[in-house]
């Protein structure tokens, strides 16, 4: 391999990783809803002329995909407002161009987003659903059934870190000792091919997040 084709290769593996490694999520104030892109443990938010820019066509709503929300970017962030009377937001990235090598097979990654833990039906792809309205026991739904074995990460809002997983009825439960966001994400990968051309894909990578507030608990400033 020359050296031209060696400095493309990299930078375009580089190019490709924050679509494979970042996350969006919700954070609500009020009835505004802002989606960030980027990695809650190390407090990193995409912006726009960035990476934000990747997240191209989001598509927000509360409980019926086809009733979607205006969606306006800032300079960090997609805003939209809830309807009054909306309990949880949610939020549909599934735009982005395939990345990884052609020779093995490209890999279409989606983000999913929801906050709030009010209602107990998932209705996006993969979601974490709350078992009892305000609670801290969750299913990971795929597709409407639940997904055992998932590996699930929470982020409390010191930016503490936490990995568990689903157990065989795809129920996990979170601590929240401390008042604040906390930021859930699952990620699943299956071979599920699609796509022509340079859009092509074999397999697909879902990336749903869960974000709520936790009024009790020990207080945390943030930094």
């Amino acid at each position: 391999m020359s050296v031209r084709h060696a400095a493309f290769g990299a930078l375009a593996l580089l190019f490709t990783l924050p679509a494979a490694a970042h996350q969006v999520w919700l954070e609500r104030d009020g009835q505004t809803v802002h989606a960030y892109f980027g990695e809650p443990i190390d407090n990193v938010r995409e912006r726009a002329g960035g990476y934000l820019d990747r997240i191209a066509a989001p598509r927000a709503f509360t409980t019926d995909p086809s009733t979607t929300l205006p969606v306006v970017r800032q300079a960090d962030s997609l805003d939209f407002t809830l309807p009054a009377g909306a309990t949880d937001a949610r939020l549909v990235e599934d735009g982005l161009a395939p990345f990884g090598r052609p020779e093995s097979g490209r890999t279409k990654a989606v983000f999913l987003a929801r906050e709030g833990r009010t209602e107990t039906r998932g209705v996006m792809e993969l979601e974490l659903v709350p078992v009892a309205a305000g609670g801290n026991e969750f299913t990971v739904m795929l597709r409407g059934q639940p997904l055992p074995r998932a590996e699930v990460t929470i982020v409390a809002p010191p930016r503490w870190e936490r990995r568990l997983r689903s157990d065989a009825n795809g129920r996990v439960t979170f601590e929240t000792p401390w008042a604040g966001r906390y930021i859930a994400e699952v990620v699943h990968t299956e071979d599920r091919a699609g796509g022509e051309g340079d859009g092509a894909y074999v397999r697909m990578r879902l990336v749903s997040t869960l974000s709520f507030g936790a009024t009790g608990g020990i207080a945390w400033a943030p930094r």
